[in-house]
């Protein structure tokens, strides 16, 4: 099973999608639905999704004290 970076994943998508005269926007508080839908991707294809440690930390996920017991 390879390795594969999924926000490099989401660069190329929107590349392509770019490249076919479509206009992506990346909407604001969805990054986690693009890093979700990348990685499960890679998984169908036999890829293991590869985070970097900066991309590890989702601060883009809105912080629950309940859930985090804070």
């Amino acid at each position: 099973m390879g390795e594969y970076d999924p926000y490099r994943l989401i660069d190329e998508v929107e590349t392509l999608l770019v490249a076919h005269g479509l206009t992506p926007s990346r909407l604001p508080g969805r990054g986690g639905d693009r890093l979700a839908g990348a990685s499960r991707l890679l998984r169908g294809f036999g890829l293991e999704p590869r985070l970097s440690p900066e991309h590890a930390l989702d601060l883009d996920v809105p912080f629950q004290g309940r859930i985090n017991q804070d």
